[in-house]
């Protein structure tokens, strides 16, 4: 055998593996396996609707850099059983990273956090496409206060219910809610001040601002004592959506917290049974009251500057 011929077939056994993995690699530089597997196109998503049952898991890896210091970076997995992928974005001090998954039988999630130095954000999102069940939840925070909020709802039925607390940098911490039933969204519905209803802006405290105190429960909304102090009396407790329990107290009088009370008729009692009135005040703080003809039992937060309280759910 000539020297030649020797070289010829050496050439034609390293081209065959070649041409054979060239045909794994074809588009816009994602795979593309016939079966199914990634297949970017143009649109640069993921199309997968051709993956069987036996196909097998890929990967896609891809960073880029930009100007700045700008750099990115994705990767990504595909199989029967269905896909995910990670996308982390850098610039400086600021960095974002967000997640998402899909699998065969239904289940979906998304993720995103992020921060600059300055302020940070994270949320996800969880579902099911064939139930229509999802649920979400999410918080923040920057040099002027920070939030939270959490919710579940269905695609389907076209319903929502969620519930969100912030704090301000003055260590006020306020409660809210959102209901949407049918494409209508709802929130919480201011219940009129019986007494201060007519006032204008802190009325009720002879028209001088109410701030909240730091290092004291309520702010000193509900009393002049610190937090967990040994002469505080405690009024039950309430475990909140974040699942956080929160110690309540005994209204101390001639505070605004009883203030509050007295306008609405309500008296306190110890939280924890069901059907009370549960109202949330400043820096995280919660007093229960025995619901009456002009509030009814629920979640309610306080609004300091008129005195009044605010529904988590829409008024009747």
């Amino acid at each position: 055998m000539n020297t030649k011929r020797i070289a010829a077939i050496v050439l034609l056994l390293f081209l065959v593996p070649v041409a054979s993995d060239a045909r794994g690699f074809s588009g816009g530089g994602g795979f593309s396996r016939g079966g199914g597997g990634f297949s970017r196109g143009g649109s640069g998503g993921f199309d997968m609707h051709n993956d069987g049952a036996a196909a097998h898991p890929q990967s896609y890896s891809h960073s880029s850099t930009g100007p700045a210091g700008t750099s990115r970076t994705t990767t990504a997995t595909s199989g029967s059983n269905g896909y995910a992928r990670s996308t982390t974005a850098t610039n400086g001090n600021a960095t974002r990273t967000s997640t998402g998954a899909a699998s065969s039988n239904g289940n979906y999630s998304h993720s995103s956090s992020g921060t600059n130095g300055y302020a940070s954000h994270n949320s996800s999102t969880s579902g099911n496409t064939n139930s229509g069940n999802y649920n979400h939840n999410g918080s923040g925070s920057t040099p002027y206060g920070s939030y939270s909020d959490s919710g579940s709802g269905n695609t389907h039925t076209n319903t929502y219910s969620g519930s969100g607390t912030g704090t301000n940098a003055y260590g006020q911490t306020y409660h809210s809610s959102t209901y949407a039933s049918n494409g209508t969204v709802y929130h919480g519905a201011t219940v009129t001040n019986p007494v201060y209803g007519g006032y204008p802006a802190y009325g009720w405290n002879d028209g001088y601002a109410w701030y909240a105190a730091p290092y004291y429960y309520g702010g000193g909304f509900w009393g002049a004592y610190a937090i967990g102090a040994a002469t505080a009396v405690t009024y039950g407790a309430i475990v909140a959506a974040n699942n956080q329990t929160i110690t309540s107290y005994q209204v101390e009088p001639s505070t605004p917290g009883a203030k509050l009370l007295a306008s609405y008729s309500l008296t306190q009692t110890p939280c924890g049974p069901p059907d009370l009135v549960v109202i949330f005040g400043p820096n995280n703080s919660v007093i229960c009251a025995k619901p009456n003809s002009l509030v009814a039992a629920g979640n309610y937060s306080v609004n300091s500057n008129s005195l009044t309280i605010v529904s988590e759910k829409p008024a009747p």
